[in-house]
């Protein structure tokens, strides 16, 4: 009776669209460091600053494991300790500062800098970046008031993110040759990060405390939304999914020269198309998923990764042009996880609330959080610790066949199983209706 009640028709209501524009820009600023820092960070220390890999490896991964503490923290905060009333804008702001200070001193340094400046200032950077992704994605799950609006609120949030992607990647092409990166990254990015976020704190108003049904915090709460939700199997998922991404990430400025033998032009140019075919991806899989389960969509777009990217294992010296038509193909796939997985935890939290009547939206993206930095600190350890073993026992005349193994086999036997665990996520036809039936209730209440 319940459920015929409120689904005799399918809720469509769309977000205010300057709500959606304020609330997306700032993943511009947040993800414009993301790339430089994945790619081109720990070779700027291991090489230009003569770490040598395996110290950089290091300080990165305990750095990363440092920053797991902060999410559990940050979800804390976030939903049970607002500033001035606020849970989550507040808190965006206090991390924005810390991550700001944090980006100057790991990038403006100078030959002779130590690996454990690295690990400190990293270890900082990732506390920030947490205060501030935490609260700010749970906003955007609050913010969506329907099923179809959490997509849409995670496709601009994460299209945009590419966009930030994309104009990081161009500032190779205005730099003098053998310029690095990482030193201006922050001459570009503070002044737009500060532009983003006052458009968005101007523009996006923070749903009640009253509206969201803020539960009183207890410590079960971590732990039942790990054994008691949807969480603790898409969390598998997630986790060998990020490693899986890491991986290529952390070899990919080693794989361009040293497998194809191509220009440091033809390194910066692959990875430009790969997020522009990213970007184009976007309004596909958005219109793909339309009517369909979210995760089965997601196994679709694994599944073309699985079959493209071996493609690169197979390449040598002289073919980044089929290079290039891999990264168009696994690029297009790479948005389907960008903009669905985000909105299949989103749906996970709203299913949490709907099923105890508490909202615990921030714990559940701040134990996200852990399982991306677990992951990242795992394979980044993984891939470098592998790259200083291949520099020791191969010759430099044969790595280039080592390092594309590497670089694509790797990734995908292990996203292999992602697929079967991806069919047999358990949210179903049911699990979406109820969402759908909980949000119409509350849309007559107030």
């Amino acid at each position: 009776m319940f459920l015929s009640t409120y689904l005799a028709k399918p809720v469509s209501f769309k977000p205010n669209k300057p709500t959606l524009f304020s609330y997306s820009l700032p993943a511009f600023a947040f993800s414009f460091p993301l790339i430089p820092f994945a790619v081109f960070l720990p070779v700027f220390y291991a090489e230009d600053m003569s770490l040598g890999y395996l110290p950089v490896g290091v300080a990165l991964f305990l750095a990363r494991l440092v920053d797991v503490l902060s999410d559990p923290l940050a979800g804390y905060l976030s939903d049970f300790r607002p500033i001035r009333g606020s849970y989550r804008k507040s808190w965006i702001a206090v991390g924005a500062l810390i991550a700001g200070v944090a980006l100057v001193m790991i990038t403006r340094v100078e030959p002779g800098v130590s690996a454990l400046h690295l690990g400190v200032w990293s270890a900082l950077l990732y506390i920030g970046w947490t205060l501030v992704t935490v609260p700010y994605l749970s906003l955007g799950a609050e913010l969506a008031t329907s099923y179809e609006a959490k997509t849409l609120y995670t496709t601009g949030r994460e299209a945009v993110s590419l966009v930030g992607m994309l104009a990081a990647l161009s500032v190779p092409f205005f730099l003098r040759e053998g310029e690095p990166v990482i030193p201006n990254i922050p001459i570009v990015l503070i002044p737009i990060a500060l532009l983003c976020l006052l458009i968005f704190f101007w523009g996006v108003r923070e749903p009640s405390a009253n509206h969201l049904n803020k539960p009183v915090f207890r410590a079960s709460h971590f732990k039942e939304v790990l054994t008691k939700t949807k969480f603790r199997q898409l969390g598998v998922i997630w986790l060998i999914t990020s490693a899986a991404s890491t991986v290529p990430a952390v070899l990919f400025p080693i794989y361009v020269p040293q497998a194809l033998a191509g220009s440091e032009m033809e390194k910066n140019l692959s990875i430009l198309i790969y997020f522009l075919s990213a970007v184009a991806g976007m309004p596909f899989w958005l219109w793909y998923a339309k009517g369909r389960l979210k995760h089965r969509v997601m196994a679709t777009s694994t599944v073309i990764v699985c079959l493209t990217f071996p493609v690169a294992a197979l390449l040598g010296p002289g073919q980044i042009g089929i290079f290039y038509i891999v990264c168009v193909v696994t690029g297009f796939a790479l948005a389907a996880e960008l903009s669905l997985a985000p909105s299949i935890l989103a749906d996970v939290a709203d299913l949490d609330r709907c099923q105890n009547g508490e909202t615990r939206t921030a714990i559940h993206f701040s134990l996200w959080g852990m399982t991306s930095k677990i992951a990242l600190a795992l394979a980044t350890l993984l891939a470098l610790g592998a790259m200083e073993v291949v520099t020791i026992a191969v010759e430099e005349a044969s790595r280039g066949v080592y390092v594309a193994l590497l670089y694509a086999g790797l990734p995908v036997l292990m996203k292999i199983p992602v697929i079967y665990m991806l069919k047999r996520f358990p949210f179903g036809h049911e699990d979406r209706d109820l969402i759908r039936a909980e949000i119409r209730r509350n849309q007559q209440i107030s």
